[in-house]
Formats: structure tokens, C-alpha cells, sequence
């Protein structure tokens, strides 16, 4: 079984390899543009409320919904990328297009309001390299949220990023930051798991102190 998977995995990585050496034809002064795969295709925002929060130039790729401040009214999340960040986005010169991440409060008459917004919460659509568009989900569950990344490939690995809702401070910091890196299992073992965890990081208020949503930066290894 565990040679199924391993061989299932190298299978995966060429393809996935393949895919994200794929270039546009079009070119600019001799230099060949080249367009990053996502795994994060534009999600139709129906309600015209929220759609009003988009910018123009940007497309959203999660809409998620939940109680973020602990009033029991619906709030969301919108995670917004620019439209041709397939293109333009560069991690490796530094240039990355940020991806905003808007939290949005709901009111009692239906309409949001916009918390806060930040554009270092989430990953690039190459801050994953060869192995793709790291940013996978929201998740928001009474008074928390989280931000999670993964990438599956030649390299695998996680990092979930939560944050929890302060009702004194009205504001929401982060509450821990989780960091998980796998390997292949070396164990010779038929039935052990093909992946096994060579790095997990778990970093809580106690490491980090005190950093509000609108102070972090998932690009600075400080956090904000």
C-alpha cells in the first residue's frame, strides 16, 4: 500500500511540476511571461452588498460566512485577488500581488461593514513556487477565523494562522500559528504512512505577544 501511494505521489509531483512551468505566448521585450496555476477559481459574489467591498481590477476567490464578533448576526469574510495576478504576481523578484482579506461585519439592517483589512493575511498565488498556489481555506468559527495554506507536491506543508475576537478590545489578534512540514515515511513498513511530520512549529501568545489582524504579516517571519 505505501509503495501505491509513494508512486502515486511522484506521479502527482510531474504533473504538478509540468503544469507550473506552463508560459503564455505572449511576450514583453524578449522576456516570456510566465502564467501561475491557482487552485482558487473566482467564486460569483450574488449578494450585491458584499460585491460592493470589491475594487475594480479585483475578483474574490472565498466567501466565507460566520460569527466573527459574537453579536449572533451572520459576518463574512472575503479573501479578493487581482484580476491578472496570474500574470503579474512575482514572488521571486519580491513583487508579490497581495491578496486583501476583508472582514466584514453584518448589521442588523442587512448591510456589512468593513472591520478591517489586511493584504499580508494571506499568500500570493507564487509564494508557493513550483508547487503552486499555497492559499487553500477560511474557516470561521464563534468569535475565531483561521487562514490556512497548503501546498502538496515535491514539497509538503501547512500553516494555519487563527486569530480570536477580543469583545473588550473589539478587535481580533492572533491566538496561535501553526507550521507542520512533511517528509516521505524512510520506514520500510508496508502499512506505516507514506508522510511523517519532520517540523511542527506551534507558536502561541506566549511566543509571539500580542499582534491585532491588522498588524500581522504572514510575509515577515517577526508576524507584523
Amino acid at each position: 500500500m505505501k509503495k501505491l501511494i509513494l508512486f502515486l505521489i511522484f506521479i502527482f509531483n510531474l504533473n504538478l511540476a509540468f503544469s507550473q512551468q506552463k508560459t503564455i505566448s505572449k511576450t514583453t521585450k524578449n522576456k516570456t511571461i510566465r502564467k501561475h496555476d491557482t487552485f482558487n477559481e473566482t467564486v460569483v459574489i450574488t449578494n450585491q452588498k458584499l460585491k460592493s467591498f470589491i475594487p475594480k481590477g479585483y475578483e474574490a476567490i472565498i466567501e466565507e460566512k460566520g460569527d466573527l464578533n459574537l453579536d449572533k448576526i451572520e459576518d463574512c469574510i472575503l479573501v479578493l485577488r487581482k484580476a491578472t495576478e496570474e500574470t503579474t504576481s512575482n514572488m521571486e523578484e519580491g513583487k508579490p500581488d497581495k491578496r486583501p482579506l476583508l472582514l466584514l461585519l453584518g448589521q442588523k439592517d442587512g448591510n456589512y461593514k468593513l472591520a478591517y483589512k489586511n493584504e499580508n493575511a494571506a499568500y500570493c498565488i507564487d509564494c508557493g513556487g513550483l508547487f503552486g498556489d499555497p492559499f487553500n481555506a477560511i474557516v470561521i468559527k464563534n468569535g475565531y477565523f483561521s487562514v490556512e495554506h497548503r501546498i502538496s507536491g515535491g514539497h509538503h506543508w501547512e500553516h494555519i494562522t487563527t486569530f480570536k475576537f477580543n469583545k473588550t478590545k473589539n478587535n481580533w489578534y492572533l491566538y496561535k500559528d501553526h507550521f507542520i512540514n512533511y517528509i516521505l515515511n524512510p520506514s520500510q513498513d508496508p502499512n506505516a504512512e507514506a508522510l511523517i511530520a519532520n517540523v511542527d512549529k506551534l507558536e502561541t501568545v506566549k511566543d509571539f505577544g500580542e499582534i491585532s489582524f491588522q498588524q500581522f504579516n504572514i510575509y515577515s517571519k517577526r508576524g507584523y
